[in-house]
C-alpha cells in the first residue's frame, strides 16, 4: 500500500486542484525525505503545475517550465490538499503552499514509515530514461503479449513475478492476490509455466480489477486517503485479500494463507489448484 489504484486517485484528486496553480512556499520537515539537492528552490517553488503524470506506483508533478519533482509513494505516502495554514499532522515530511486564483492551499506529504520519497529532476524525459525506465509497463496499460515476454524464463512465482516492479508496474499484494483468484492460477505456479491464453486472462482481469479499484477510490486498509482527503471504497469488494480463514466466495472453501514473496498470499485450495510440475519455492 499504496499501489496503483492509490496512487492513482491521489493523482486524479491533485489534477483537479493543483494544475495551473503556483507553488508559492516550501517546507522540508525532514530533509532526509528529499532525495537529492533539497533547497526548497528545488522543489519547484515559484513555479507553476502543468500536469501531473503517473507510472505504476510514482507519480511526477510537472511544472509549466518543465521541471518535474517526483513522488515516490513507498508502503505508507500520502499527499493531500489541506486549507491554508493547516495544523500539520504527524509524519508530515514536506509540505508546499500554492495559489490559484488568488486562494492559497497546502499540500502535505505524509509518510509515517518513511520508505518513500520526493526527489526534483530537471525534466519528465530524464524521469522516463533514468527512473521509470527500471520499471515494467504500466499495469494498466500493459498487453498480454508484453507480459507474456517478461515471464520467459522467469522461474519464480507468479506471485513474486506480479509483485515485481520491472515485470509490471503498479501491482502490490492487494491486486495480486485478487487477479490470480478472479484467473483461478495458485500464486506458486512458476511464472513461465502459464500458457499465453492464461496470461491474457490474467491481464484482462487485473486491469478490470484495478480499474474497479480506481473507480471506488481504492483499497482503505488503513489509513489510504486520495488527495481530497476521501477513503477508498473497493476492499469491501475483495475477495481473497485478508480474508483468509473464511469461505470463498464461489465455492465455499476455505480461503488459506500462505507466505510467499515474503508476502502474506491468500488463495482458495479448490479454486486455484497446483499440479507438481507447475510448483515452485517461495
Amino acid at each position: 500500500m499504496p499501489e496503483l489504484p492509490e496512487v492513482e486517485t491521489i493523482c486524479r484528486g491533485l489534477s483537479r486542484k493543483c494544475v495551473g496553480s503556483t507553488i508559492v512556499s516550501v517546507h522540508v520537515h525532514r530533509s532526509s525525505f528529499v532525495r537529492g539537492p533539497s533547497d526548497p528552490s528545488d522543489l519547484l517553488l515559484g513555479l507553476t503545475i502543468a500536469r501531473i503524470v503517473r507510472h505504476g506506483k510514482q507519480f511526477v508533478l510537472e511544472s509549466v517550465c518543465g521541471r518535474v519533482m517526483l513522488f515516490h509513494m513507498g508502503m505508507s505516502g500520502s499527499l493531500t490538499i489541506r486549507p491554508f495554514q493547516s495544523e500539520r499532522a504527524a509524519h508530515v515530511h514536506v509540505h508546499w503552499v500554492l495559489i490559484h486564483n488568488g486562494k492559497k492551499f497546502e499540500l502535505h506529504h505524509k509518510d509515517p514509515r518513511r520508505f518513500g520519497h520526493v526527489r526534483a529532476y530537471q525534466s519528465m524525459q530524464i524521469v522516463r530514461n533514468s527512473v521509470w525506465s527500471k520499471l515494467g509497463p504500466d499495469a494498466i496499460a500493459i498487453t498480454a503479449e508484453q507480459l507474456r515476454l517478461n515471464l520467459l524464463d522467469r522461474k519464480f512465482s507468479i506471485k513474486a513475478a506480479l509483485l515485481n516492479q520491472s515485470i509490471l508496474a503498479g501491482v502490490g499484494n492487494i491486486y495480486a492476490d485478487e487477479s490470480l483468484f478472479q484467473t483461478r492460477i495458485h500464486p506458486l505456479r512458476k511464472a513461465n509455466s502459464l500458457s499465453f491464453l492464461e496470461i491474457k486472462k490474467l491481464v484482462h482481469n487485473l486491469q478490470i480489477i484495478l480499474k474497479s479499484s480506481i473507480h471506488g477510490g481504492g483499497s482503505t486498509i488503513q489509513d489510504h486517503r486520495d488527495a481530497l482527503g476521501s477513503a477508498g471504497t473497493y476492499q469491501k469488494t475483495h475477495q481473497v485479500y485478508g480474508r483468509h480463514g473464511e469461505p470463498c466466495v464461489k465455492c465455499g472453501a476455505v480461503l488459506r494463507k500462505i507466505v510467499c514473496a515474503q508476502r502474506t498470499t491468500v488463495f482458495c485450495p479448490a479454486c486455484q489448484k497446483l499440479n507438481r510440475s507447475n510448483k515452485t519455492r517461495t
